[in-house]
């Protein structure tokens, strides 16, 4: 059985930074069409802390006595094998020890074992700003390690910041990284990230405010893509808000994702969208499909597609259809999707 385009959010960070606040805040964002998992570990080895997150209904994988940190471990591919066997997630957190290496683990989700497999979508290290100023943190290899993997850094406990505390983290971010590759920096208080930032570590490579014609390149680097992400999503709530439509696509490595917005007040016909999306669940190089599509102004059909399975419910819904389709670089399965996304509504 295949296993393919699962979206990867790797959450980092030094002892008691916050990540398991931070992906408890994630998950509870999870959407009704999707499965989240979490793999979590600790460098001991009790495997406290997936109890943090059973309350949530979520998947859990644990991995102790710090073995996410080892790119060899045997223990982390059979933690991360069996989430992926028994749950077939749409997304799984990896919530690496506080003394991991996270380019470690990069380099294990983007070999050649899970090259169709796991779409790394997006590198966050949650970061108290305050340790910024002790050279025990700033110069410990781990630590620097997880700051210069990230797409995003998360600033945690930003209450109890002074002025010289977000100072520091403009320097230290500045003798990280150069100025045309700076990560996106978030710093709400209390700490928190909304769902849509999760795919950060994604090139944007077309974007359109309608289905035809309309596009621009963003940068082949992921770098080059990330300060102009909060702008796109900017114009994509504009967007919706002015009754219009959305598409935009991006890749990483081998894999590509497809993603639609309707409009407001645009419903679907059940027979036709289910008709289509198993159309679409056959096409060679699709690998997942996701999406919510409005009935009425009160309910939606959720699709969720995986291993050419097509599963459906009805369900209250006020929102704007929306679909997403990951699947392989290659191939003309992007076009025919088009055609039929385009015809839908």
């Amino acid at each position: 059985m295949r296993y393919q385009g699962i979206k990867v959010t790797l959450v980092t960070g030094f002892l008691g930074a916050g990540k398991t606040t931070l992906i408890r805040h994630l998950l509870e964002q999870s959407p009704a069409n999707e499965r989240w998992a979490v793999l979590v570990n600790e460098f001991g080895d009790i495997g406290l802390d997936g109890a943090f997150y059973s309350d949530l209904g979520v998947a859990i994988a644990e991995v102790a006595g710090g073995c996410v940190c080892c790119t060899t471990s045997a223990a982390f591919q059979q933690g991360l094998n069996q989430l992926i066997r028994k749950y077939n997630p749409d997304r799984i957190f990896i919530e690496p020890s506080g003394l991991g290496h996270p380019k470690q683990i990069i380099q294990q989700l983007r070999g050649h074992m899970y090259s169709d497999v796991l779409l790394l979508s997006g590198v966050f290290c949650v970061l108290d700003a305050r340790i910024l100023h002790d050279e025990r943190y700033t110069n410990h290899v781990i630590f620097k390690d997880q700051v210069e993997s990230a797409h995003g850094i998360v600033l945690s406990h930003v209450d109890r910041y002074q002025s010289q505390d977000f100072d520091a983290v403009d320097q230290y971010l500045s003798q990280c990284f150069m100025p045309s590759s700076p990560p996106v920096v978030f710093k709400s208080d209390p700490m928190k990230l909304d769902a849509t930032a999760l795919d950060i570590g994604l090139t944007e490579i077309f974007v359109s405010s309608r289905f035809t014609n309309h596009s621009y390149i963003r940068g082949t680097g992921l770098h080059e893509s990330y300060l102009p992400v909060s702008d796109l999503r900017k114009d994509i709530k504009r967007e919706l808000s002015d009754h219009g439509r959305y598409y935009y696509q991006k890749q990483q490595d081998s894999m590509q994702v497809l993603g639609w917005y309707w409009a407001v007040g645009e419903y679907v016909d059940s027979d036709k969208l289910l008709s289509m999306i198993r159309l679409i669940a056959l096409q060679e190089g699709v690998y997942r499909v996701k999406g919510v599509f409005a009935l009425n102004p009160s309910e939606a059909v959720f699709v969720n597609v995986a291993r050419g399975e097509v599963s459906s419910t009805v369900a209250p819904w006020k929102e704007v259809s929306r679909m997403e389709v990951i699947g392989s670089i290659d191939g003309k399965w992007p076009d025919k999707v088009k055609v039929g996304c385009e015809a839908l509504i």
